[in-house]
């Protein structure tokens, strides 16, 4: 009885070149001639094409192609129950998968599987040695190539030659020929993307947070970095968000430093990429960044200073941490458990280059409560106190909710990442993602709606009564003095300096409060 083979042509190439999409065309012309004449040499089976399976641009160290999937599909739908390439390499450079896929998926599902310029043909018992010898010999070239590809990078990297694929935010490629050696350099591009990152940095150094920058930035319709890439439409939506804004603070191109590696390919089998430590990165040498370098330094040093800023390590933070200082060094005090108050910093350090400044926190607390007491014999503006109270716990809740806003905008700005790199695995559907991306941007919407309702509300008189009904039973209790807690502190209290006599010891208090300025 004949056999009937149902063949699918499976043809890849590693670019998208014009000559490599000419070979996968040579690729296919080749083995349909084989089918042509294998059914003349082969009267007793027929041999009918099926289908072709074509990947372009796709990596043979990886079996996250399109066509091979499809392929897949219908060897386990039984549509097909041959493959045929050209040979090993076009099927895959991973000897331990193409193993797998020849010697055991392929069996299991039934399959004969012909490389025709390797002479393998699964058909043939006598071939099943030389297929795993051949599929390791795919897989040492693959690794040589990769380590090839390294070594010539670090070689452009160390001569002072960028190697990375588009130039960052603001600048633009030069190239440089020596003889026929090519360097890449980096120059400002001007215009509004380079006088972008130069006001980013002037913000910064002016006390502005990265989120109100961002925000800043958006409401003047200023391109975002992303604005740049190929699939702009689906690119973060085009959004400045603190994630850009400090990458583009801590990238060191920007003071005019070439570093360069500062990440890595896992391993030459994978796309994924992996943060390298410091000591891997390569300075390729310095050059005149859009930044003047002592302006990048002094905003490292700030970055540095404001995520390493005091954070109490115990449970609980006491009502005056972080606001009491030294009258003597400027230094701040801090909490002692034992003494159940305040010493200065210094005084506790092993150069005991400060004394004491000692204070108990109930006599500290006596102390405000006699103020506060004085201030309403004295016929204080209560109102006045009431209305500035009110613009400050404004402005504390908007601004948490502000980044409350921005944490959830970045949460969508990854959850579409993911997406969008699922959809290029072919791991969602084209609906799917359409969907997925509907609903996010839907999400981003409202969102920056109530981004621009919280901003609006800083500086709009019209919420008084409304702050004034939520806060006025909280601030009753503060002029009644019910009790004093951390919240009550940073409301109401700038600076409380704590003095002390060099010869007597006796102490002083100065306590600054917010209303007092205004």
């Amino acid at each position: 009885m004949n056999k009937v083979w149902n063949i699918g042509i499976y043809a890849r190439v590693s670019t998208e070149k014009s000559e490599q999409s000419e070979s996968v065309a040579a690729q296919i012309g080749n083995l349909k001639k084989w089918i042509r004449d294998m059914a003349k040499e082969d009267k007793n089976n027929v041999y009918n094409l099926i289908d072709t399976y074509e990947d372009n641009g796709i990596s043979g160290s990886s079996f996250n192609r399109g066509a091979f999937k499809k392929m897949k599909e219908d060897i386990e739908s039984k549509r097909i129950n041959m493959v045929l390439t050209r040979d090993l390499s076009r099927f895959s450079r991973d000897y331990l998968e193409a193993g797998a896929y020849i010697e055991k998926y392929f069996k299991l599902n039934n399959i004969r599987f012909v490389a025709y310029l390797d002479n393998v043909d699964t058909e043939k018992r006598q071939d099943d040695d030389i297929v795993p010898f051949k599929n390791m010999i795919n897989e040492m070239y693959i690794r040589d190539t990769s380590r090839k590809i390294k070594s010539a990078l670090k070689e452009r990297m160390e001569r002072g030659s960028s190697i990375a694929s588009k130039p960052p935010y603001g600048y633009k490629f030069e190239k440089i020929y020596n003889g026929e050696q090519k360097n890449i350099l980096l120059v400002p591009e001007g215009g509004e993307t380079t006088e972008t990152v130069k006001e980013i940095f002037s913000l910064y150094l002016k006390g502005w947070g990265a989120g109100k920058i961002a925000t800043y930035l958006n409401k003047k319709g200023i391109s975002t970095p992303s604005s740049r890439l190929k699939n702009y439409a689906l690119s973060k939506f085009g959004i400045w968000t603190n994630n850009t804004i400090f990458s583009i603070l801590q990238n060191h191109k920007y003071g005019g430093f070439l570093v360069q590696q500062k990440y890595q390919k896992v391993s030459y089998k994978m796309k994924e990429i992996k943060k390298t430590s410091k000591k891997d990165w390569v300075w390729s040498g310095e050059f005149e960044g859009i930044i003047d370098k002592e302006t990048f330094n002094r905003v490292q040093e700030l970055l540095e200073k404001r995520s390493s800023g005091y954070r109490y390590k115990g449970e609980v933070i006491h009502p005056f941490s972080s606001v009491l200082g030294c009258g003597t060094c400027g230094g701040s005090l801090s909490y002692r458990k034992k003494f159940e108050g305040y010493k200065c910093t210094l005084s506790q350090s092993g150069a005991k280059r400060c004394t004491c400044h000692s204070i108990k926190e109930k006599d500290l607390i006596l102390r405000i409560q006699q103020d506060i007491r004085e201030m309403i014999n004295k016929n204080i503006n209560k109102e006045k106190y009431y209305n500035r109270v009110e613009n400050i716990k404004i402005e504390q809740n908007n601004t948490k909710e502000l980044n409350e806003i921005e944490n959830e905008l970045e949460k969508l700005d990854a959850k579409f990442s993911k997406m969008y790199e699922d959809k290029l695995n072919d791991l969602i559907s084209e609906r799917n993602f359409t969907n997925f991306l509907n609903v996010i941007q839907e999400k981003q919407k409202k969102l920056i709606k109530r981004k621009e309702q919280l901003e609006n509300m800083v500086n709009n008189s019209q919420h008084n009564t409304y702050i004034e009904r939520i806060y006025k039973e909280e601030l009753n209790k503060f002029f009644n003095l019910e009790e004093i807690e951390r919240n009550f502190v940073e409301t109401i209290i700038d600076k409380i300096i704590v003095n002390e006599d060099s010869k007597t010891k006796d102490k002083s208090v100065d306590i600054y409060y917010k209303f007092n300025r205004y």
